[in-house]
């Protein structure tokens, strides 16, 4: 599938220098979720873990920009895809869309809106299949690396991604980081009235 994959995505970067697209033509590539396959002894998507959740965004300019090379802390998420593609095409995003403008990245120099430290992830209608979560969650993955996620009115998840990023340390229960749980759940607190959501966060 990898091979087929790579195959397909150069045919099309060559048709596009073939016509001379490829001189004002992005190519953004990117998944909607990703799949556990056995890890933590779960299968498919709608766990927070990441391999389910962390995803490919992968941008490549037009031949002539000055395109920076290289990766990105942003927290993006699947909502920030519209408004990054119409910022790459020099459009505003219009009032009602939600989502950063993340464009800005791929250019040095270009100034920056005010963006986000964290990103919101959520399953809200699991699907119930095998090997996976059957119960609604809420959580947000930071800038800084780190994740929180809970159930309805209870802590599920704690990572320091940056130190334990194979997920294997649950620290969501753990009194020690009672402040870094405190602080998080305020940022996903947030998150979850921007959005208008009505899930019930726990009690710390």
């Amino acid at each position: 599938m990898i091979e087929n994959l790579d195959f397909n995505v150069g045919r099309i970067r060559k048709t596009l220098a073939e016509t001379g697209l490829d001189k004002n033509t992005y190519i953004i590539f990117f998944s909607d979720h990703g799949d556990m396959h056995g890890s933590h002894g779960q299968f498919r998507k709608t766990t927070a873990y990441e391999e389910s959740v962390r995803i490919p965004f992968i941008i490549t300019g037009p031949a002539a920009a000055k395109v920076k090379a290289g990766r990105d802390p942003a927290p993006i998420s699947n909502v920030d895809l519209a408004p990054t593609t119409l910022g790459l095409a020099g459009l505003a995003k219009p009032d009602w869309m939600q989502g950063t403008d993340y464009s800005s990245h791929v250019f040095d120099g270009r100034e920056r809106p005010e963006e986000s430290d964290s990103a919101f992830i959520q399953s809200v209608v699991p699907t119930k299949h095998g090997d996976s979560v059957d119960r609604a969650w809420r959580g947000i993955v930071t800038r800084d690396g780190w994740k929180y996620v809970c159930l309805e009115g209870q802590p599920w998840l704690l990572f320091n991604l940056n130190e334990d990023p194979y997920e294997l340390a649950n620290m969501a229960l753990n009194t020690k980081f009672g402040g870094p749980r405190k602080r998080l759940q305020a940022l996903l607190a947030a998150w979850i009235e921007k959005t208008g959501d009505k899930f019930t966060l726990p009690t710390l």
